[in-house]
């Protein structure tokens, strides 16, 4: 299953290519660009919350999409190419903090993942497709659009880690 796979390439996507860095570098950034410790506490931050959000979400019935037509729009272009447009500003509550933990960032990364998977195996099918959670800017999204996003999400900030790593590098 294709959500299943997006599901479980992200951890190779964020966390694999940091796997080495020392923690010195972990925290290094270009002037008024975030660091690789930032960029994965955003991503544990949002993958998180939306696991935390479906689960609450478990026992809820009779719920449909609310969305307007210029968010479905929208949800159609960002996650059918699956590419972000550069310089979005992330909602405050996915910010990152100042100092952060690794090994505390790494870990609600992958429990974070790990609890969505649950969910994908667990809940049937027509469960996934009809329980939503509100997105800031593509308005309602289902299970498999969330992990959808979470991938494109990933790849975006993944390549924003490659060149942080380039960056490194060079200094």
């Amino acid at each position: 299953m294709k959500v299943q796979r997006q599901l479980s390439s992200l951890e190779s996507i964020v966390l694999d290519p940091v796997a080495d860095l020392g923690d010195p570098d972990w925290r290094r950034a270009p002037n008024g660009k975030w660091s690789v410790a930032k960029v994965i506490e955003h991503l544990a931050i949002s993958v998180d919350l939306v696991a935390t959000g479906f689960e609450m979400r478990a026992e809820k019935a009779g719920m449909e999409r609310r969305a307007t037509p210029a968010q479905s729009v929208v949800r159609h272009m960002l996650l059918g190419p699956g590419k972000l447009p550069e310089n979005i500003e992330a909602p405050d509550y996915t910010m990152p903090s100042e100092e952060s933990d690794r090994q505390e960032i790494s870990a609600r990364f992958r429990m974070g993942v790990e609890r969505t998977r649950a969910l994908l195996e667990e809940w049937p099918e027509e469960r996934k497709l009809e329980v939503f959670l509100r997105h800031p800017i593509m308005g309602d999204l289902n299970l498999p659009e969330w992990v959808r996003f979470h991938y494109v999400h990933c790849k975006h900030h993944g390549q924003q880690i490659e060149r942080l790593l380039q960056w490194l590098e060079k200094e």
